[in-house]
């Protein structure tokens, strides 16, 4: 048999490795994506955990080059922005410049997202904080707090523990360093719905609501607050994280669904312990308990006591946010795409909104199917 040449060999295993990636074609194929250098004879293809993209990279480098903590592609040990941080992680360049390392601006990162969460769900649940302390980690500290730490839900990059103490139960929140800013946030609202679960829930509930369910809810939590932000690549990362177990999935189809209202009612009075695959209506299944006018506050502004049931459907209010609007109908606040029940005199008639504009609202009639066009009523006195 003949022997091939080196180069011979060289060359068929490149183009081995075009044949196998063909979408990278315009990236340039000679080199390796992290040093630069051409390859030899054999060329790996890395997937970027940021943007998903498959990237080709040399020998030398995915066995000499330590993987970045962000992204999973081998880090140019010696690029200005290189980081090594004291736990032994280390960032690319890239995913170097939007890391959160110092607490200030973690702390600051956590209260913006509180924020934004407060805005955003105002009229249903809302997030405590003069109760809640937030601390920036590394990660062996983190390690050593969920060895430590008797709650049960700490998630991969964020724990809260809660505790008590004067009859009052604070929380501690810790987030790990280094993570990027919208993943750092993501993870912030996170850890705050884990405080307004164990707030909010009976201790019944909080015996029955699987450990699955409870992470799947604070999962949707995050994914509704980088969809406010507009970040899809934050959303698809939380998609991909399968530790939920696809609960997070189901929670927000049901949001999709039914509205975020329903999934509220579920987590504090859900007869299951999880969302169903196979039945996501069971999400309506409540158990029949008395709930405290407490539980709504924002609601309570909009149902004086002193006004009869309206018998037609009336636009009370128009809360604008371009990226989510909510309006109030007689006496339920809905937000695109909602669907809820609305009193009408001595009934309920079910309704969704369509769409919510500066100036009114379109509605669906859902049982007869009419469609409706709503605007603000002005108040007689």
């Amino acid at each position: 048999m003949k022997r091939i040449h080196a180069a011979g060999l060289q060359f068929f295993a490149f183009i081995f490795a075009l044949y196998l990636a063909p979408p990278l074609l315009a990236a340039d194929p000679g080199r390796c994506f992290v040093c630069g250098a051409a390859f030899g004879l054999k060329v790996y293809l890395v997937t970027d955990q940021v943007t998903m993209e498959k990237v080709r990279v040399c020998g030398n480098c995915v066995m000499g080059a330590p993987d970045c903590f962000v992204c999973g592609v081998p880090a140019q040990t010696n690029a200005p922005g290189f980081l090594h941080l004291s736990d032994g992680r280390v960032l690319c360049e890239r995913d170097a410049k939007t890391a959160v390392l110092r607490e200030d601006e973690g702390i600051q990162l956590c209260f913006e997202a509180r924020d934004t969460l407060n805005r955003l769900f105002s009229r249903f649940i809302s997030f405590p904080q003069e109760n809640v302390t937030v601390t920036v980690v590394d990660r062996v500290h983190l390690q050593e707090l969920f060895k430590l730490s008797g709650f049960r839900c700490p998630n991969v990059w964020g724990i809260t523990q809660p505790r008590s103490t004067h009859n009052k139960v604070i929380y501690k929140v810790s987030i790990m360093t280094g993570l990027p800013r919208s993943w750092f946030q993501a993870t912030c609202a996170h850890e705050y719905t884990h405080v307004w679960v164990n707030e909010h829930l009976s201790e019944a509930r909080r015996q029955t609501l699987g450990h699955d369910a409870e992470e799947g809810f604070c999962e949707l939590v995050s994914y509704l607050l980088v969809d406010a932000q507009h970040d899809e690549n934050q959303k698809a990362a939380i998609l991909r994280n399968a530790y939920t177990r696809g609960q997070v999935d189901l929670f927000i189809d049901a949001e999709r669904r039914f509205g975020f209202n329903e999934v509220v009612d579920w987590i504090q009075y859900g007869e299951d312990e999880e969302l169903s695959a196979s039945d996501p209506g069971r999400v309506r299944k409540l158990i029949a308990v008395h709930r405290p006018s407490t539980a709504a506050p924002a609601l309570a502004v909009y149902k004086p006591a002193a006004v009869t049931t309206p018998t037609n459907l009336l636009l009370r209010a128009i809360f604008w946010d371009p990226s989510r609007p909510t309006a109030v109908i007689n006496d339920r606040t809905f937000g695109p795409n909602e669907q809820g029940k609305v009193r009408l005199g001595t009934t309920n008639v079910s309704v969704r909104c369509l769409a919510i504009r500066k100036d009114g609202v379109r509605v669906r009639l859902v049982d007869s199917a009419e469609e409706r066009e709503l605007t603000v009523q002005p108040v007689r006195h």
